[in-house]
């Protein structure tokens, strides 16, 4: 595919979209400079030897934060490797966002191409998703990371599925079921919101590429993509089931209220063609032109070629089902409770994330339609005119950002526990038993103690090793560490066995049985809700396994005993 001059040139193109951000030491967005210091504690568990950090050990003053609990591992597993290697957290960033605005342009572009089979209607449609003002929004305006992260994975499933759906080789569309179940997965691991909502436009994508196979006859085939869909949430379960089950222990209610109350965030219907909007200034929801655009194109392309244009009726319903529930005429979807957990959306116009990319594919069909009527020199000038005026009318208005110099922001461990920083506004990752953020950071990880003497303390990230005499028995040790579910303590040396336990402010206490010197580890382990998660995404692994086997030599050998 990269032989083709066309990909090349989305390629530049991602890459020029990016960039401004590469000039910039960093940019002055919604989420500020939150990204750098999530990445920074993410970095520092890494080097402390933890794999996949749950627990933020230096926010709030150093009492700490389950915030990885909540937020989606990917971009930050990646960034965060990068920043304890080679580059800073800004550097690993910039990295990141260069490789999701690549990948972005080149799965579109593969998508419409597999639907289409025609290049310059790829172009048209890759183009268009990159110059989406709402994907460009998320990076420079939004600063919205994972969000961003999580549109480039979208069409990557999406074309994926597609592909093992048309594939005539069983083997080969095994291997391509099984890629975009895992890439599901790291889609809904990168940003949770747009990662299940996302997950949901996959599946009917799927179900309607299901559908089509058991027309054909091919109801096993149907099964197969349908299984691997159905083990994506499962494969990532093991960060999914421990943020569904530990949303009520910490103040995640402040995420649905106020300002992030989904029934206060509607779209008039005029916002979406509009430049500026009061509330957030340069207008990113602003995709109007481009579903104008692709209806006149695909109404065009039925005109002349109904056959091949009648394709991108689907994806352009898909847009509308989801610009729909951006706008007011959609509210009742969204009325507490009727749907689970949909009010953490918070603003139900994320969804113009993955209706910009639906919208590309049907302007792409539709593309594909006229083409066919056209000279291939024609169809590839009409091509370049339609890519270069979405880029200059919907692309550049949108590709900058305020600076925001890094001098003075905090980027390292000792800085961010200092500042008191906690990287959201509304405090929602501060535990459940703590009733406010600190005032000031703690000094040591050991606040005091009834009936012992501390010997040495050492802490090592979210792992904090303690040598302690107890004078008594039941001597306890109070620790400057915030309370949740996931805290273990570990008697390395001792007369007895140490028990943890919370005390009524919401901060962890050690208890010692008996008298006698104790050297103990407090460390953030995995939880029960944790451990469930593994293990189901252990479960989902194993259907994949045998799903890749299945037909293989392996699986049609037959089982020898032994001798007899």
């Amino acid at each position: 595919m990269f032989r083709d001059s066309r990909v090349l040139l989305v390629v530049a193109v991602a890459v020029a979209l990016w960039v401004p951000l590469a000039r910039m030491e960093w940019f002055d967005g919604d989420e500020k400079a939150s990204y750098i210091w999530r990445t920074v504690e993410w970095a520092t568990e890494l080097k402390a030897g933890v794999l996949y950090p749950r627990w933020c050990p230096d926010f709030y003053g150093g009492y700490g934060s389950p915030l990885f609990v909540f937020y989606g591992p990917v971009i930050y597993g990646v960034a965060g490797l990068l920043t304890a290697t080679f580059l800073s957290a800004y550097w690993a960033l910039k990295v990141v966002m260069l490789c999701c605005s690549v990948i972005a342009g080149v799965a579109t572009y593969a998508l419409v191409f597999g639907e289409t089979r025609q290049h310059n209607a790829a172009l048209v449609g890759a183009m268009a998703y990159l110059a989406s003002p709402y994907r460009i929004g998320d990076l420079y305006s939004r600063g919205d990371l994972g969000e961003f992260a999580a549109l480039a994975l979208l069409p990557v499933v999406i074309a994926i599925y597609r592909a093992a759906g048309r594939e005539a080789l069983p083997r080969r569309a095994r291997h391509l079921t099984i890629g975009a179940s895992v890439l599901n997965a790291l889609l809904i691991m990168s940003h949770p919101v747009v990662g299940m909502w996302g997950t949901l436009v996959v599946g009917l994508v799927v179900a309607a590429t299901a559908a089509n196979l058991i027309a054909k006859g091919l109801a096993r085939s149907a099964l197969v993509l349908i299984l691997a869909l159905v083990c994506a949430p499962g494969l990532a379960a093991v960060y999914v089931l421990p943020a569904i089950a530990y949303r009520d222990a910490a103040h995640t209610a402040s995420m649905v209220i106020g300002f992030y109350k989904p029934q206060d965030q509607w779209l008039p219907f005029h916002a979406l063609f509009e430049e500026i909007v009061p509330i957030f200034g340069r207008n990113y929801f602003r995709l109007g032109p481009l579903i104008a655009l692709a209806s006149v194109v695909v109404l065009a392309g039925i005109a002349l070629n109904f056959r091949r244009a009648r394709f991108a009726l689907g994806w352009l319903a898909l847009t509308a089902v989801l610009v729909w529930l951006t706008l007011p005429q959609g509210a009742g979807f969204w009325a507490p409770g009727r749907v689970p957990l949909s009010q953490f959306i918070q603003f139900p116009w994320r969804l113009l994330g993955p209706a910009s990319l639906t919208v590309s594919v049907a302007l792409g069909i539709g593309m594909a339609a006229i083409g066919d009527r056209l000279a291939e020199q024609t169809n590839s000038r009409l091509a370049l005119v339609t890519s270069t005026a979405l880029l200059l009318g919907l692309a550049w208005p949108y590709v900058s950002a305020p600076l925001m110099p890094i001098e003075g922001v905090p980027a390292d461990s000792e800085s961010i526990r200092v500042a008191l920083l906690s990287a959201t506004d509304a405090d929602e990752y501060l535990p459940l038993v703590v009733a406010a953020p600190p005032t000031r950071a703690r000094a040591e990880v050991v606040a005091s103690m009834e009936g012992a003497a501390l010997g040495s303390s050492h802490s090592d990230g979210s792992r904090n090793t303690l040598e302690v005499q107890a004078k008594a028995s039941h001597a306890v040790v109070h620790l400057s560490l915030y309370a949740f579910p996931g805290w273990r303590v570990d008697t390395l040396s001792g007369p007895g066995k140490a028990t943890l336990e919370n005390d009524a402010n919401g901060l962890l206490r050690v208890n010692l049985p008996v008298a006698g010197a104790y050297r103990v580890r407090v460390s953030y382990g995995t939880s029960p809700a944790e451990r469930l998660g593994a293990m189901l995404s252990v479960l989902s692994v194993l259907g994949l396994g045998l799903l890749l086997l299945r037909g293989s030599a392996w699986w049609q050998a037959p089982m020898s005993i032994g001798a007899t």
